[in-house]
């Protein structure tokens, strides 16, 4: 596999990485930033909150990265010739047709992921990439606060985290950053970030350092009364290996270590004698109920001004039904919606199956009861489903589950055309 990628990297004259959640969120995140702000001057006690479809979609948004329809493009006019993409599925981000063009006319198609979706079986070359558990990384909040997640335990050779394998591949060279040569470990990416990226300039002071030390001790990552790590490899060795060095934080992947409070950032787990889990948090914080001694993790990146708030100018248009069509909106489950958690048997079997939701008198209108079968059309991609009625969506709108098996993607709000009466 390694000749393989070198021989695509090789050829690959005009590469693009797609990475992370979609940026089509960041005019709507600005826009609720300004509304939230003009609330707040009115009635301090007002405010939004975001509720963003992806872990880092605010991450990605403050990077001002490009829309998915450039990558697309940009393939479809032949100005790339490579896509590497990163632990995304693009069929839930874009049409089955738009995403088959793209993959079919890249050259070569990189995929680094660690789940088995659509866009993988697509893919000329796969890389095996860390799951959570297995990888070092930032997330921002949809408060805007960057916190830092640490590995569960070490990655095997063969698995890797998705930026380390980008240095290990010396892709910087092919998208002429070569001072990725530099970077060595999880800091040296956190300091490049901080240092390109204005909006993420805090980033590499989240945690402290890979050599910070407590008395000359790393912090444990596992509680002192863990047991079994010679059973876990007895199959391989009865003697215990040596436990393997983290290069990236100041984390030890055994139960020896500083057993004091470790700083705020980089507690590993709640335990006071005495005390069991997270009964003992108490014993972490301030006051019961408060902040944790030296302050709660992460780093706020951005918080309210003091500038003028913006109004629009004009109020929005008043809703209008069309006959014949419905404006789809889509509706988000706790159990479906989410992507990786969806794979979950235990989940998928509190997971809806697909369907479309009508307001009541749209029902009666279009001579339907519950559970019959709706035909309908939406930007050319046909829907059969069965109707739940519900009189909290709006007369004249129509909701459409998002993100659930058997569903393709459609770009919501949209407006459907009804194929029967």
């Amino acid at each position: 596999m390694a000749m393989r990628i070198a021989t695509a990297l090789s050829q690959a004259k005009r590469p693009v990485i797609i990475s992370g959640a979609s940026c089509e969120t960041e005019n709507v995140i600005k826009a609720a930033a300004n509304v939230a702000w003009a609330l707040r001057t009115k009635n301090k006690q007002a405010g939004i909150v975001l509720t963003l479809p992806e872990c880092n979609t605010m991450g990605l948004a403050m990077m001002e990265g490009q829309r998915l329809d450039s990558a697309f493009n940009a393939v479809r006019h032949g100005h790339v010739d490579t896509v590497i993409i990163l632990e995304n599925d693009l069929y839930r981000h874009g049409k089955t047709s738009v995403v088959d063009n793209l993959l079919a006319a890249a050259k070569n198609v990189i995929v680094l992921d660690h789940t088995n979706t659509a866009t993988v079986k697509k893919a000329s070359i796969v890389i095996p990439a860390g799951t959570f558990a297995e990888s070092d990384g930032t997330l921002v909040s949809n408060e805007g606060r960057a916190q830092r997640f640490f590995q569960v335990h070490e990655a095997k050779e063969v698995v890797q985290e998705s930026w380390r394998w980008l240095l290990l591949l010396n892709i910087g060279e092919k998208m002429g950053v070569k001072e990725m040569a530099g970077w060595k470990n999880f800091e040296g990416v956190t300091a490049a970030i901080a240092a390109d990226e204005p909006q993420l300039k805090q980033v590499d002071a989240i945690t402290p350092p890979s050599n910070y030390r407590v008395n000359g001790q790393r912090i444990p990552r596992e509680p002192h009364r863990f047991s079994g790590r010679t059973a876990m490899l007895a199959n391989v060795n009865v003697s215990e290996p040596k436990p393997p060095v983290d290069p990236d934080s100041a984390m030890s992947y055994t139960m020896e270590g500083y057993r004091g409070l470790p700083p705020s950032s980089m507690i590993p787990f709640f335990w006071s004698p005495g005390w069991n889990s997270v009964q003992s948090i108490n014993k972490y914080q301030q006051e019961v109920g408060g902040a944790l001694l030296g302050g709660d993790p992460g780093i706020r990146l951005f918080e309210g001004t003091d500038r003028s708030p913006e109004y629009y100018p004009t109020p929005p248009e008043k809703f209008i039904s069309l006959e014949g069509h419905l404006l789809m909106v889509p509706v988000h489950h706790i159990f479906g919606s989410e992507e990786l958690s969806s794979q979950s048997p235990s989940v998928a079997e509190r997971s809806p199956k697909p369907y479309v939701k009508l307001n009541p008198e749209d029902a009666r209108q279009l001579n339907v009861i519950e559970n019959d079968l709706l035909s309908f059309e939406v930007d050319g991609q046909p829907y059969v489903l069965p109707v739940k009625i519900n009189d909290t969506i709006t007369k004249g709108s129509g909701g459409l589950p998002y993100g659930l098996h058997g569903l393709p993607f459609v770009d919501l709000p949209s407006w459907a055309i009804i194929k029967q009466s």
